[in-house]
């Protein structure tokens, strides 16, 4: 018996297996590579935006805080399927300055350029690179001023050190500016710096139960009067400031005296000097136009402070970053800041006591590179 099919179910059924085979074939095939070159998402590795990055075509575009170092940070980018970048995802950059990356897309035929810029819209903080110095003379020698802008000056304990610097016992040049509390050397971590020692007070000082002077910067009014007869009531802190400060950065170097001693230069066994540096922010009024020594850090009136909570000696120099932190139960009052209602300060000294006069004789504090940084 013939078996063999008709011709006209054969040719369906042909259709229907080559049908099958094509299929087959299309499913087994490998996809071609990506032809896209694009960067679809960017994170900074140990920094949080101040917004979302914004990514066009040809350029990402990052807002940070001002205080943010950008000379090494790392990118992390998110790239369409198969593509390739340079500089390396994850690499760290310099961006100091914008960086170009290139994306190569999977199958080699495509690149794209980005433009990405790491960057603040901040105003620009106040800088203090201590390089300008006026050399005051009075009727017994010549020491520093610092300038801290074009009209103003940081102040010092340098004038009244002038009036004990003739004690035969200390035996230094009062023609010298490195001669007293607070001074400019050259060895900054760039250029310039200021230098603020813990000196002895001689037999002068001794007179006045003040053996020693701590070098000490700060904003403010020096009142020489005031200091003879109450050294903490000498110190008024504080100039007027109508923008609310945020971070204040710099760079410092310390060394303590050999013997930490108390205001009768008795010897405090088994502790080292250690310096302080902070800043307040405070609101005034008839009762509290400034602050001084014996409450610069307690007033009732201070509404931020920052300070360097943690000092050490180092010979190499240390980057510090105190944000400005709320004292509790207190805010700033808008209408009394436009007001100019408000006063900030900023304190640097050699002896963190220095004001009970207790210090280490010897002990120095290097300060550079500061920034002040303004909401």
């Amino acid at each position: 018996m013939n078996m063999s099919k008709p011709k006209h179910l054969l040719i369906p059924m042909i259709s229907l297996l080559t049908l099958l085979l094509t299929g087959l074939d299309s499913c087994i095939r490998p996809e071609a590579p990506n032809a896209e070159a694009d960067i679809l998402s960017v994170e900074i590795e140990g920094v949080t935006p101040r917004e979302q990055p914004q990514i066009t075509n040809t350029s990402i575009n990052i807002e940070v805080e001002p205080w943010i170092d950008r000379s090494a940070v790392a990118l992390s980018f998110t790239l369409t399927p198969g593509a390739t970048i340079s500089p390396a995802s994850g690499s760290k950059q310099d961006f100091t300055q914008p960086v170009t990356y290139t994306v190569t897309s999977e199958d080699k035929q495509w690149t794209k350029e980005y433009t990405v810029t790491i960057a603040s819209s901040r105003p620009a903080p106040g800088h203090f690179g201590f390089e300008t110095v006026k050399v005051k003379n009075d009727r017994v020698g010549n020491f520093h001023i610092f300038e801290f802008s074009s009209d103003s000056y940081w102040q010092s304990p340098n004038s009244s050190y002038s009036f004990v610097i003739q004690s035969p016992s200390l035996e230094v040049d009062p023609k010298s500016p490195l001669s007293y509390p607070v001074a400019q050397i050259s060895e900054g971590y760039k250029g310039s710096c200021a230098r603020l020692s813990t000196l002895s007070t001689g037999e002068v000082g001794l007179a006045f139960n003040s053996p020693k002077a701590a070098g000490t910067l700060f904003l403010g009014v020096f009142d020489f009067m005031a200091a003879m007869s109450n050294p903490l009531k000498g110190t008024k802190f504080g100039i007027p400031e109508s923008r609310k400060p945020l971070m204040l950065t710099g760079y410092y170097k310390y060394k303590s005296g050999d013997k930490l001693t108390d205001k009768a230069s008795k010897e405090i066994a088994g502790k080292r000097d250690l310096p302080a540096i902070y800043a307040v922010f405070f609101e005034t009024d008839e009762e509290t136009p400034y602050l001084d020594g014996t409450n610069v850090l307690t007033s009732p009136n201070i509404v931020l402070t920052a300070q360097l909570k943690d000092p050490k000696e180092s010979d190499k120099w240390i980057h510090f970053k105190l944000p400005f932190e709320p004292v509790e139960g207190k805010s700033i009052d808008p209408a009394k800041l436009k007001d100019g209602r408000y006063k900030l300060t900023i304190v640097m000294t050699s002896s963190k006591d220095g004001a009970d006069f207790v210090g280490a004789i010897g002990s120095e504090l290097l300060v550079d590179e500061m920034n002040l940084y303004f909401e």
